[in-house]
């Protein structure tokens, strides 16, 4: 069957792109992307659903909804993108002795206090800043 044959070639080009990769993949060629909407399009037509068609394919079940929508994965963040400026301003002496804290706030609005330096630092390590 020919629609099998061109599952089996969709799914070594998937584990291709994926491979060696930590984590995520390649973005998918638009013709893969395309056939994998059609696979998903014949599933539901069979009586399944997009899920089993995720499964088959070798993809992940949102990624093929998104594909199935016609919206483009996001780009991933590159690290050198992810930098912001920084404004560090000077705040009264504490006092003698007193630990120096910290205040961390994001370009979105979050804000984190009382941290000491090295608290902070472990915390933008784990965030990946």
């Amino acid at each position: 069957m020919e629609l099998e044959k061109e599952l089996e070639q969709f799914r070594q080009e998937a584990q291709r792109l994926k491979a060696g990769r930590r984590s995520g993949s390649l973005p998918f060629p638009e013709a893969l992307r395309a056939f994998a909407v059609r696979y998903a399009e014949y599933t539901v037509a069979a009586g399944g659903t997009v899920t089993d068609a995720a499964q088959k394919l070798g993809v992940s079940g949102p990624t093929l909804y998104e594909w199935r929508k016609g919206r483009p994965r996001p780009k991933p963040i590159e690290k050198s993108a992810a930098l912001v400026p920084v404004r560090v301003s000077q705040r009264p002496a504490a006092a003698a002795g007193a630990a120096v804290q910290v205040v961390l706030v994001s370009p979105g609005g979050w804000r984190v206090e009382g941290l000491g330096v090295e608290s902070a630092a472990q915390l933008l390590g784990k965030l990946g800043c």
